[in-house]
């Protein structure tokens, strides 16, 4: 039994908590864990370096994103001013394809995009209600979500990186599971085991 260590905040070099990620790796960081039965083949940071690659395959429950497998995700944080964006190339989507970025314990909530045919469309998600948006024609978006110490994340959009559009209803983050709220990449087709999409980058403030 030893009774007095150093202290950890004096050792070098000094322990750093990661949350934002640029994919520049060819392995995931210690800050990710997969939600629900990860395929080990439908995702890749080599075959587009620098960016993380999911694979859309159907959740075990259809149109249920808390049952789809490639979603990514890491423990979420209270503090006074919480900002998270994602890119996405949205431009190798398939059919019935959907993702974006998402918020989830025992409820849920999302931002992102679906491809219905040709076309692409915004889509937020609060548990079980959809509320479709606008049709987009780019090849890249970014989503953004915001929270305060009151544990109520807004969503947003941009087609440009820099002009952020809100959209959907503020969502109350609540404990469950055994756990509290995680902040996540989503992915997943109903129709068919097709398409992907590319993320550039999570920027965690």
């Amino acid at each position: 039994m030893q009774w007095e260590a150093p202290m950890p905040a004096f050792s070098s070099p000094k322990l750093t908590l990661l949350r934002s990620d640029d994919f520049d790796s060819e392995i995931l960081g210690p800050q990710w864990q997969w939600n629900y039965l990860p395929r080990k083949d439908f995702f890749s940071l080599t075959e587009r370096p620098g960016w993380m690659r999911l694979k859309a395959f159907r959740p075990i429950e259809s149109n249920q994103l808390l049952k789809a497998g490639n979603t990514l995700t890491q423990r979420t944080f209270r503090k006074q001013d919480n900002e998270v964006i994602v890119k996405m190339d949205i431009s190798q989507m398939a059919d019935g394809q959907r993702n974006g970025i998402c918020h989830f314990s025992s409820h849920h909530s999302a931002l992102g995009v679906v491809k219905e045919g040709t076309q692409y469309f915004i889509e937020y998600r609060n548990n079980g209600h959809i509320l479709k948006g606008n049709e987009i024609s780019t090849s890249f978006v970014w989503f953004k979500t915001c929270w305060g110490m009151d544990g109520k994340s807004q969503y947003y959009y941009s087609l440009d990186g820099d002009n952020f559009i809100q959209f959907g209803e503020p969502y109350q983050m609540v404990w469950g599971n055994y756990r509290g709220d995680r902040i996540g990449i989503y992915c997943f087709n109903d129709k068919s085991e097709s398409g992907y999409v590319d993320i550039d980058y999570l920027h965690y403030r």
